[in-house]
């Protein structure tokens, strides 16, 4: 994975990336790892054992990816299994608006030189209809699948998106969302909603009363002055 982020960054920006710091995780202290930095002259320095705080900014980086990821499962009622989606949708979303304090821009204007469009978000797990253009319909058939909102595609200008009666992930660009709708609830939800309404709807009773027309007026008596 390090190697192709590196050959494609360096051929885009035209730079040579001349040093790589990492713990000393596997997927880092590796015989291919070292077999490719000594190839393309990268020096790879390592941080203390047992020492987060030698390489801080990954590691604030990585917590802020597993915080907001487990949050957009959880809050959607999402299926554990998800959370691939959910880190890469996180990443995708952060380095468009997050914004670096010293310089005032976010990571995608860095790399870009331009600001990026958001104008395509929408709520991660929120319900989406996909359109069906891949089976032959009939006449009356519905032409739309009801799915979940999982992302973007990085690969082209897509959707990805959880087809709920094909149970399979697929990217698409022909797709209505609801955002205001979770993509998955559970009963103990709907009840909870369902009494919420309820109680919105609920009104007290009017306690006034209604005067006796035939009820004779009450004058205060005089007071001396």
């Amino acid at each position: 994975m390090f190697g192709k982020f590196c050959i494609q960054v360096q051929s885009e920006k035209e730079l040579k990336i001349l040093k790589v710091k990492s713990d000393h995780g596997g997927e880092f202290e590796n015989e291919s790892f070292e077999i490719f930095c000594e190839k393309h002259g990268i020096i790879h320095e390592f941080s203390s054992p047992r020492t987060p705080q030698q390489n801080g900014v990954v590691e604030r980086n990585n917590r802020s990816l597993q915080k907001m990821a487990r949050t957009m499962i959880h809050e959607n009622n999402l299926a554990k299994h998800f959370w691939t989606e959910a880190v890469n949708t996180t990443c995708y979303v952060q380095n468009m608006i997050y914004i670096r304090p010293m310089l005032n821009k976010t990571a995608y204007e860095l790399f870009k030189g331009r600001k990026p469009n958001i104008s395509y978000f929408h709520q991660f797990g929120c319900t989406c209809y996909i359109l069906n253009n891949k089976v032959y319909l009939k006449k009356f058939d519905a032409k739309a699948q009801k799915g979940i909102f999982l992302g973007y595609s990085k690969r082209s200008k897509a959707y990805r998106l959880y087809n709920s009666e094909t149970h399979c992930v697929e990217e698409s660009m022909h797709v209505k969302f609801d955002d205001k709708e979770p993509g998955n609830k559970t009963p103990e939800q709907d009840e909870s909603i369902a009494g919420s309404e309820e109680s919105d709807n609920y009104s007290e009773p009017d306690q006034t009363l209604e005067s006796d027309d035939t009820s004779e007026a009450v004058t205060a008596p005089d007071v001396p002055v």
